[in-house]
């Protein structure tokens, strides 16, 4: 019989992902939420996008909406969310492979642990990016040295030697790497040069490879962490980019840091971007911005 009171939950999991591989796996964790007196109504992801269009089509028949999977599948419940227009609370257990925004958060990568931290923990707001006017992300939208290989890597890579597998693909893209001669407009001035790499986030983690000093972020005071590398023309060069990336050295001649509640991008040439993990067509002109206390998250 059900327990007419219990909160319904919207229980979203992606079957591919890295912790999630198995069948039992997925009801265990429908069974863990009936368990403590939840109402579950269980989705899988049956292709890219499918979170967002299961957000769209019973979100609203739910008190909250719980995402099992990686940064990517929780990417596609937020646009869901957004896209409803209403603020209903999120809950993310993180069984990805990287899960940059659970590191911000300080989620348990424990599954269980995670659980019982949506149903036993606060609400607290987050900010979220928007690319474009058109499409949301939760951590970052990046162009670049690396940023392909997030979404060009084959997912059975990624369980079988997780994070490892972005670094291996990511190094295969060495020597494509070329520098793109961009102008940005932000914060009523103009960076403009050669960069290996730009990314605009709200996270800790990058990639898992690039970590940004907790102190210098929060997460929910309606700016964005904008970084520009420059393309190195000299070992010193190089050398100055590894310690930033190694020591969180932000007085860098070759990093641009800077908070921001929008920027403009503008390439020389069409360039691919990534959000939040996925292949975003980018163009020649990119403009972005924040959205203060967008999603209601579960913590």
């Amino acid at each position: 019989m059900l327990i007419t009171d219990s909160k319904k939950i919207l229980l979203i999991i992606n079957p591919i992902a890295g912790k999630l591989t198995t069948k039992s796996s997925r009801y265990q964790m429908a069974e863990l939420f009936r368990s403590n007196g939840y109402q579950v109504d269980l989705k899988t992801t049956q292709a890219k996008g499918h979170a967002t269009e299961l957000v769209l089509e019973h979100g609203l028949n739910n008190d909250m909406v719980v995402c099992c999977g990686g940064d990517g599948t929780l990417n596609e419940v937020i646009s869901g969310i957004m896209q409803l227009g209403v603020k209903l609370p999120v809950g993310y257990i993180p069984a990805g492979t990287t899960n940059d925004f659970a590191t911000s958060l300080n989620l348990s990568n424990r599954l269980e642990k995670a659980a019982h931290a949506i149903m036993n923990g606060q609400e607290r707001t987050l900010d979220i990016g928007c690319f474009n006017g058109r499409r949301y992300f939760n951590y970052i939208a990046s162009f670049g040295a690396f940023t392909g290989s997030s979404y060009s890597t084959p997912q059975s890579h990624k369980n079988i030697i997780g994070h490892l597998a972005y670094i291996l693909e990511g190094v295969k893209d060495i020597p494509n790497i070329h520098p793109q001669h961009v102008r940005v407009e932000v914060n009523n001035e103009i960076y403009e040069d050669d960069y290996i790499f730009g990314a605009v986030s709200n996270s800790t983690s990058i990639g898992g490879i690039v970590k940004l000093d907790g102190g210098a972020v929060d997460l929910n005071d309606g700016l964005l962490e904008l970084i520009l590398v420059k393309s190195p023309k000299t070992a010193m060069d190089l050398h100055k980019i590894i310690l930033f990336l190694s020591k969180k050295d932000y007085n860098n001649e070759m990093i641009t840091f800077l908070k921001t509640p929008e920027a403009t991008f503008y390439m020389e040439e069409p360039t691919p971007w990534t959000v939040d993990g996925e292949y975003e067509a980018g163009g020649r002109l990119s403009k972005i911005k924040i959205i203060p206390n967008a999603i209601t998250l579960m913590v």
